[in-house]
């Protein structure tokens, strides 16, 4: 659906829904009724309008009829519920297809649901299908323009906009394996975040790739734009276990105005450095990510925890924006930047 035509539907559903609403505070139920008819005709899928309907026939006397359009109201949202909880599971199981036609389906019956639209934004973005993704997160945008998850993610979209369209965002093994092997795995915030750098492009649970410097390791995002670098006795550590064969992936937790924060994941351990642990903290000691950072936390014993709707625009930035955390490649120096791994 386009964000112009959704805009029409909207405005059709605020203001009839405005004028049965007042007909109804004034008793003129027949007036109600039609009005209401209008809007189910158009949105057959709109349970509140066919609860009203139901209402106003009752009103009237009309029994049967009224008992029919509550059903029916108590049917669609039903189906939206399980709809919602399908596409949720489906976006956890990293099953993009299915979760982009399911939520499709249920854009169909709920146009105005804000939630559908940033899940099938996030849908088509990891198919790769950059353009509809961007409308997707548009319509989010008409639905609600203060959503912090559809304008960043449409801002970080436009930032892409020069790779081709077809070629999805960079993702790596799913955050599942991070609470398996906790005892591998490092939280920490960037250093040396480059002045002026616009970080709203940046969306937690994306890759970022990290790259041998001198003696530490810079971090950059999938355009090799440098995002920073890793915290000294981080990076001079890896630095060394990634010489010695050790290889690591990494993804973005949160982000603030002025500051990120990555999860760093050991995915090889080189047989000569079998018994050198790639951090020094214990992972009990592991700091645990907001649920609203990746919808999973480190310390759960392998417990998932409930994904965190994917449409809950709390007003920090970081905070919000996660459908499903994935984590990339570690790039050496040697290694392509460009490389990715789907």
């Amino acid at each position: 659906m386009k964000a112009k035509k959704l805009s029409e539907l909207l405005e059709f559903r605020k203001e009839r829904t405005k004028e049965a609403l007042k007909l109804a505070q004034y008793g003129f139920w027949e007036e109600a009724e039609e009005i209401n008819r209008q809007i189910v005709e158009l949105l057959s899928g709109d349970h509140i309008a066919h609860s009203r309907l139901a209402d106003s026939l009752m009103r009237q006397g009309r029994e049967l009829e009224a008992a029919e359009h509550y059903q029916v109201a108590t049917g669609l949202e039903k189906a939206k519920n399980d709809r919602n909880k399908k596409a949720v599971k489906l976006a956890m199981q990293s099953s993009w297809k299915d979760a982009a036609e399911v939520n499709e389906i249920f854009i169909e019956d709920c146009c105005w649901d804000m939630e559908a639209f940033n899940r099938l934004g996030k849908a088509l973005m990891e198919l790769g299908k950059n353009k509809k993704a961007a409308e997707a997160f548009r319509c989010a945008l008409v639905i609600s323009p203060n959503s912090a998850i559809a304008s960043k993610n449409l801002a970080r979209l436009e930032k892409v906009s020069s790779v081709k369209n077809g070629s999805p965002v960079k993702v790596g093994v799913s955050a599942r394996t991070f609470i398996e092997e906790s005892g591998k795995t490092e939280v920490t915030k960037l250093v040396n975040i480059p002045r002026g750098t616009d970080l709203s492009y940046l969306v937690a649970g994306h890759s970022v790739d990290l790259v041998l410097s001198e003696k530490g390791i810079r971090v950059k995002d999938e355009l090799s734009s440098e995002i920073g670098s890793l915290e000294p006795k981080i990076g001079i550590r890896l630095h060394r276990l990634i010489k010695g064969g050790n290889r690591y992936e990494a993804s973005i937790t949160s982000v603030l105005k002025d500051a990120v924060s990555l999860i760093i994941h050991e995915t090889y351990r080189d047989p000569t450095q079998a018994t050198t642990r790639s951090f020094s903290s214990k992972a009990d000691g592991l700091p645990t990510i907001p649920n609203g950072s990746i919808g999973y936390s480190i310390n759960d014993a392998g417990k998932l925890a409930d994904l965190k709707d994917w449409s809950s625009d709390d007003t920090e930035s970081g905070d919000e924006e996660v459908f499903s955390p994935m984590i990339p490649r570690l790039i050496s120096g040697d290694s392509s930047i460009n490389e990715e791994d789907y």
